[in-house]
Parts: structure tokens; C-alpha cells; sequence
């Protein structure tokens, strides 16, 4: 290796490197089986194209590569580039939109290169990281996009790394768009920074025309044929729950030895059919797939073995990087759950639509990794020809008011202005930037407020370090650490099985607390601690903390996951925003609940009638959540963490009960801030009522003190 001159490596040298008895990054003898490892690397289209790859690599400082799913270039071009940028010194980061694919490949990448996981080869996910075991072994980092994009705020030349591979850049996440900009500018100021751009579809020009028409590379090309069959008559409506479930029983009884990846749009549905197919089949495993499944089952999903057939039951999760052995039959519903902003109201709808012509390559590109494979698409080929060519960007429909606050963080003000790929909604940017200020984080002027400078580096949202701000001048810190780290967590840590929906909903009554579901969430959680740290203290082996939670429907891997990522949230709030560890009363939790109401400011909503509220400002009525701790409780204030549609009804998720009284001084609430009726009325002066008989509550109260 010492003689691999940096950005000078040619394909010849990396061949005559694996060829070798010895494994260049570690000196030791390479592991059996590595043959048999190697050849079937260099079977893949991608590594065929090594050189070209390298020449253009060499020539720019920035390379598309264009390459369908199955080509290999999630694992072959990193580490290419390892060999090339070697003499660096310093490590390659490769970005993925999600945590599952960020472990997976970076476990099998560490095995084809023969080096242990976390040391030459790891990932870093939020909460966990396998990786700078030995900070000079490092030579690839398989990270989140949200991940880089934090370390991109704190070191804008991204000075740890020598290149960025951003791989499944189709996928357009809004994490992506920001980082793709924020590197534009990087490589400008620093010349010996490398970026990699690899998608999988047409709009990979998109990324090279952004670029200042950067070199392509265009790898075309699979080791194995896979088959289209549209399964739809053009004008006959499809049950498509059904009729996959019948394709599946008739791939598993008729066809060949094979897997089977069936595509569906959530995780209602993915259950659903689960259930019907463990009744209706046999010799048939049969996993579901989806992001807030725990981490142990996802992978249990991917890795499981046994003489049956197994199917997988997935979301999109499984469009893209992930390798799922032997998979043979894709089935394709076309259909996607897809989360759709409306900065007008706040309101995040969850809805069912088509997925893009990208999105059914993708999925078909599943099947045919080991031997040709077949798609079965449960719609017509009129149908397919009509989808999008590509999936709309999620920067355009997402709220941003994150990126907007590490936008400024890296120094531009001016969000309209910026250099976007394409740019969010000038609405949701204007929703944004209004949010930030009501949340004391940024100025009029688009500048930082001292609160705003540590918002941006914190690893959770804008209003959740808010909240946690909040509570730690009144004395709840460690509350709302916990509060804000339940609340984001990707999957729930109340599990609700189909089959056990009642009995795991009586369950759940034993964490309520009846004025909060924040306080319920983090009621489930203390319990947990308690019993961890209970059995960690007696060290006794026939306890079963797996077992307790099972018995209470929690979910243990989101708890554990929380735990994880709160020494990592509580460390940065302790040394950099220096805010004491403090806890509530048990007995008394109040001022949870309200610095709940001042951080969620923007989020509040005044009782209609019955379980209906309205959100002030917004006017919108929804309803609580069939399962929120507040049902029937009639409380005049709430606040709430999200507002979604499911159903057709619109829901505030996760409410809490607030008075008036702590709201009375906020800027929010001013009358000057309240929403009328053109220039006439008030639009709601229930709300202006309320908040007067607040204000003299407030006065009698400050004149029963007065000595």
C-alpha cells in the first residue's frame, strides 16, 4: 500500500492488491473463503468498470455514476476508493437515506474486505456508531445522511474525510438536498475534497447539470435478467391487499425454489397480510418489513435462513441498497405510503399514492440478484407508463424548519436565495423561518439568537431543544430529554399486535398519566429503567428483561435505542449547553406540562366539543387520538406534537393538557398575533376570551402574593 500514490491508483494495482497473500489493510493472511468472495466481486458490472470510474474520479472533483440496483455500486466503489484515497490518511464517508442499509453494508463490505467491523470499515447511525475503534485504521464510514449533515454544521470543509459518497441519491431526501448544496460550496473551498453522487435512475443528469456538468459515468447492465408481468386488466380495479396475497400463495405452490419481496404501502397493511399468510400457507417464512419495526427484527427479516421459502412483507425500505438473499419474485402493489406537508395549517397527511416509474425499477431490481428473477406488477403497463419518471423530492414536501436552522448554522441567512437543487416551497421556508423565531431560536433578521447557534447542533429537532431549554429553567431537564427523545423515536415503544390490541391497550393504562401522553411515554419509560438498572444491581439470571417487556407490550429495542441515544443527548446538553441535570417532583409534574405549553407554542389547540379541538391561529379542527390519555377529559387547553391526517380524520398526536395562565405572556399570543377575519373580527375570539379570564386569574393570583 505504501506505494499507491494518492488519486493515481489504477484498476490493475487494486486487482494486483486482492490477488495478494496478504490483505493490504491489515498484513495478515487473507481469511477462507476469500477467493470465492473476490470472484464473485468481479463478477459484478460495476467492478468491470473500475478504471473508467477511476480515470473520471481522478479528473474531477466531483463524479456522477449512474447504475441501476444490482450493478454493485453501494459496495464495490467505496471500496475502490478506499485503495485510491489510501495514502490520504484519511477515511471515505458513504451516506445512506436509513439506519438498516447503513448497517447492513457496512457489515458486508468489513467481510468482503476481510477487516473487523468498526475498525478499517464501520457505520454511524444517531445513537450508535461501529466505527474509530482505531481512529487510524479507519478507512470507511457507512453513516445517515442526517449524521453527516450534523458533522457538515460543525466542520463546513468536512476536513475528517477525503471523499463523500452520497449513494441512492434518487431517493431526494431532504437531508440529501441540503447536504448536496452544502458540499457544492465545500468543494469550492477545498480543493482536495472528493464527492461521489450514485443513483440509480434517469435524474442522475439532474445531479450532474447541478454539479457545473461534473463527468458521468453510466454503468448499464445486471448479471441476471429479471422479468416484468403486469398482473391488471387497464380498467379493472384492483383490492391489492387480495389479490398479493393470492400471488403469493400461487408463487409459493407453483413456482421454483426462490424468495419472495412483496412491496406494500405501510405497516397496517404489511401486518395485515402477514397474519393472512401464516394462516393460509405452509413451509412458507414470512417476515414483515418496515422502518419503525426494532432493529433486531429488521435484520432478523434480512438474515433468517431455513429450508422454507421465506417471504418478506416490506415497505420501500427495501427499494434500495439493502441485499436480501435470494430473492427471486418481486411482487409490486405500485403503491406507496407518502408524507405530504402543508405549511399552511401545519399539517402532516399520510397519504396513499402511486409510486414513481424510478421507484418500480427499484423494486423490480430486487429480484435477480444471485439468478434471474421475476416482477410481478399488480398493476397495467397503461398504469406504469402514467406514474411520475421520478419520486417528487421530499425537500418540497416536508416541513423544514431543521434544515432552515443548519442552513443558517453554515452560514446562509437567506434560504430563498440559496443555491438549492430545487428549492423547498416558498410557504413551507416562510413557515419555517416564523416557527424559529416564535421558538426564540432566530432573529427578524435571519441571524442566531444564542439558543438558536446550540438548536443546530443539537441531534434532535429545533422544538424539541426548545422544549428541553424550557424545562431545564423550570427545573425538568432530564423530563424532557427523555420526553423529546420518546417523541422522535422512530418506532413506538407501546407495542399493539393485531391480535392482542385490547390486552396491550389495557396494558398501556398502567403508564397513564391522565392530563399527558408525553408523561404516559415517559412514565413507560422510567418503569423500564427501574427495572434495568434493578437487574443490572441484582444481577440475577433467571430474570428476563425481554420477558417484562413483552408482558407489558413494550417494545425493547425502541426503549433500548432511547436509552442509547439519552447519554448522547444528556452529554451534549451538559457540556455544551451546560444545562443542569434537574428532574421533576414525581408528585408533582406540572412543570413538565408546562414547559411543554411555552416550547410547543405553536402547537396548541382549544377545546370544540367533545374530543374535538381546534389549533389556534390554524382554526383546524381534529380530533385527539383514539388512544391519547385525554380522551373524554374535555380540557379548554392542549398542546400537541403533530397534527395528521389518517383515514380521512385529522388527529393531534401525543396531546397534553395546558392552562391558559402559562401562555398569557407569550409573544405567540398576543392579540396582535391573532388570526381575524380579513381585517375585521377576530377569526376565533373564544381564544382572546380565554386568554383574558387567564390574564386576571394571573392578576388576582400576583395580588393574593403582594405582601
Amino acid at each position: 500500500m505504501d506505494s499507491i500514490t494518492r488519486n493515481q491508483v489504477t484498476a490493475a494495482q487494486v486487482q494486483h492488491l486482492e490477488d495478494a497473500a496478504r490483505n493490504p489493510l491489515t498484513g495478515q493472511f487473507w481469511a477462507s473463503g476469500h477467493d470465492e468472495i473476490l470472484s464473485s466481486r468481479r463478477r459484478l458490472p460495476v467492478y468491470g468498470r473500475y478504471q473508467e470510474i477511476l480515470d473520471n474520479y481522478h479528473q474531477s472533483q466531483v463524479i456522477v455514476i449512474l447504475s441501476e440496483t444490482g450493478t454493485g455500486k453501494s459496495t464495490q466503489v467505496p471500496q475502490l476508493l478506499i485503495y485510491d484515497e489510501y495514502s490520504s490518511g484519511l477515511p471515505i464517508a458513504c451516506t445512506q437515506p436509513r439506519r438498516l442499509a447503513a448497517t447492513q453494508l457496512a457489515g458486508r463490505v468489513a467481510k468482503e474486505m476481510g477487516v473487523v467491523l468498526g475498525e478499517e470499515v464501520g457505520y454511524k447511525i444517531r445513537g450508535e456508531r461501529m466505527a474509530d475503534k482505531n481512529q487510524k485504521k479507519t478507512r470507511l464510514v457507512y453513516l445517515t445522511e442526517g449524521v453527516l449533515l450534523q458533522q457538515l454544521i460543525s466542520d463546513r470543509n468536512l476536513s475528517e474525510y477525503a471523499c463523500v459518497v452520497l449513494d441512492e441519491a434518487h431517493e431526494r431526501t431532504a437531508d440529501l438536498d441540503l447536504l448536496m448544496a452544502l458540499l457544492k460550496k465545500a468543494v469550492g473551498r477545498r480543493r482536495d475534497l472528493k464527492v461521489v453522487i450514485m443513483s440509480a435512475t434517469m435524474d442522475a443528469t439532474r445531479f450532474q447539470e447541478y454539479f457545473d456538468n461534473c463527468p458521468l459515468v453510466h454503468i448499464s447492465g445486471r448479471n441476471f435478467h429479471v422479468e416484468n408481468y403486469y398482473v391488471a386488466h387497464e380498467d379493472t380495479p384492483v383490492n391489492f391487499v387480495v389479490a398479493a396475497v393470492r400471488l403469493v400463495m400461487h408463487v409459493h405452490e407453483k413456482n421454483k425454489p426462490g424468495n419472495i419481496l412483496l412491496f406494500l404501502p405501510g405497516q397496517a397493511e404489511i401486518e395485515h397480510v402477514c397474519n393472512l399468510l401464516r394462516r393460509n400457507t405452509e413451509n412458507l417464512d414470512i417476515f414483515p418489513l418496515y422502518s419503525a419495526l426494532p432493529a433486531d427484527s429488521q435484520r432478523l427479516a434480512l438474515t433468517h435462513s431455513s429450508p422454507n421459502r421465506k417471504c418478506i412483507v416490506s415497505t420501500n425500505i427495501a427499494e434500495t441498497s439493502l441485499t436480501i438473499d435470494n430473492v427471486v419474485f418481486v411482487i409490486d402493489t405500485g403503491l406507496s405510503r407518502q408524507l405530504i406537508y402543508n405549511p399552511r395549517i401545519d399539517m402532516h397527511m399520510l397519504e396513499l399514492r402511486p409510486i414513481s416509474q424510478a421507484s418500480a425499477k427499484q423494486r423490480a431490481g430486487r429480484a435477480g440478484r444471485t439468478r434471474d428473477g421475476v416482477c410481478y406488477r399488480l398493476y397495467s403497463k397503461k398504469t406504469y407508463d402514467s406514474l411520475d419518471l421520478s419520486t417528487t423530492p421530499a425537500i418540497r414536501s416536508v416541513s423544514v424548519d431543521s434544515l432552515l436552522l443548519k442552513l443558517i448554522a453554515a452560514g446562509y441567512r437567506k434560504p430563498i436565495d440559496f443555491d438549492w437543487i430545487d428549492a423547498p416551497h416558498p410557504e413551507s421556508i416562510a413557515r419555517a423561518a416564523q416557527d424559529l423565531r416564535d421558538w426564540e431560536l432566530i432573529k427578524e433578521d435571519g441571524s442566531f439568537t444564542p439558543s438558536g447557534r446550540l438548536a443546530a447542533k443539537c441531534p434532535v429537532d429545533p422544538i424539541w431543544y426548545r422544549a428541553i431549554e424550557v424545562g431545564a429553567k423550570l427545573g425538568c431537564c432530564m423530563e424532557m430529554v427523555d420526553i423529546a427523545l420518546l417523541c422522535s423515536s422512530q418506532a413506538s415503544i407501546f407495542l399493539r399486535p393485531a391480535q392482542y390490541q385490547q390486552a396491550a391497550d389495557h396494558s398501556m393504562k398502567s403508564f397513564q398519566h391522565s392530563l399527558s401522553d408525553h408523561l404516559t411515554l415517559a412514565n413507560a419509560f422510567n418503569a423500564y429503567m427501574q427495572v434495568r438498572q434493578l437487574h443490572q444491581q441484582e444481577g440475577d439470571p433467571k430474570f428476563d428483561l425481554a420477558e417484562w417487556c413483552s408482558r407489558f407490550f413494550l417494545n425493547i429495542q425502541a426503549l433500548e435505542a432511547v436509552y442509547l441515544q439519552r447519554q448522547e443527548l444528556g452529554s451534549f446538553m451538559e457540556s455544551q449547553a451546560k444545562f443542569a441535570p434537574t428532574h421533576a417532583s414525581v408528585q408533582d409534574m406540572t412543570c413538565v406540562r408546562k414547559a411543554l405549553a411555552i416550547a410547543f407554542c405553536t402547537h396548541t389547540a382549544i377545546h370544540h366539543s367533545g374530543d374535538v379541538y381546534r389549533t389556534v391561529h390554524e382554526n383546524t379542527s381534529a380530533l385527539l387520538a383514539p388512544l391519547s390519555s385525554l380522551v373524554g377529559g374535555d380540557y379548554e387547553w392542549i398542546v400537541y406534537t403533530t397534527l395528521r391526517t389518517s383515514g380521512g380524520k385529522q388527529y393531534l398526536q401525543t396531546a397534553t393538557a395546558i392552562n391558559a395562565e402559562w401562555l398569557v405572556d407569550l409573544p405567540f399570543f398576543q392579540e396582535a398575533r391573532m388570526p381575524t377575519k380579513g381585517n375585521g373580527p377576530l377569526r376565533q375570539p373564544q381564544v382572546k376570551r380565554s386568554l383574558d379570564d387567564a390574564k386576571a386569574r394571573n392578576r388576582t393570583a400576583q395580588g393574593q402574593l403582594a405582601p
